[in-house]
């Protein structure tokens, strides 16, 4: 597979884990009760939104077409494939799995050679970040309910 062929399929990836994550982070943003944590899910929600368009103009600039994109058809068996094993995680839980496999995405991505795109490093950063910030979450929200 060609370095080009590489990174148009990493970035399908990413789009596709993009558009699941912000879903996640919106369903979060309903299930929690404090202000502080609904607007931290709804403005990661944002964040997530705003990389995928970042990723779909990189995709774009490299000759492809949004049609041509597997994102672009909607597939009913990979969502239920992926929802099953998540089915009892909590909304947090399943923020922070979304954005682990962002964050390996994203490291895969930018490991290619030839390809830095420093936009891209700063992604990741940003999903590292709110990573730490899930994590502390999840653990609070298992002491309060021991």
């Amino acid at each position: 597979m060609s370095k080009k062929s590489q990174h148009i399929a990493l970035m399908e990836k990413l789009l596709m884990h993009l558009k699941n994550a912000k879903l996640e982070y919106l369903k979060a943003s309903d299930h929690v009760n404090y202000s502080e944590e609904k607007r931290f899910f709804n403005q990661q929600a944002l964040i997530r939104n705003r990389f995928f368009q970042d990723v779909l103009s990189e995709i774009q600039a490299l000759g492809v077409t949004f049609d041509d994109l597997i994102i672009s058809r909607f597939n009913f068996d990979q969502l239920l494939v992926s929802t099953i094993d998540t089915l009892k995680a909590t909304a947090v839980e399943k923020c922070l799995e979304a954005d682990k496999v962002l964050f390996k995405l994203y490291k895969e991505f930018i490991d290619l050679d030839e390809y830095k795109n420093s936009e891209f490093i700063e992604h990741s950063s940003i999903i590292q970040n709110a990573i730490n910030k899930n994590q502390v979450l999840v653990d609070s929200y298992f002491l309060i309910n021991k």
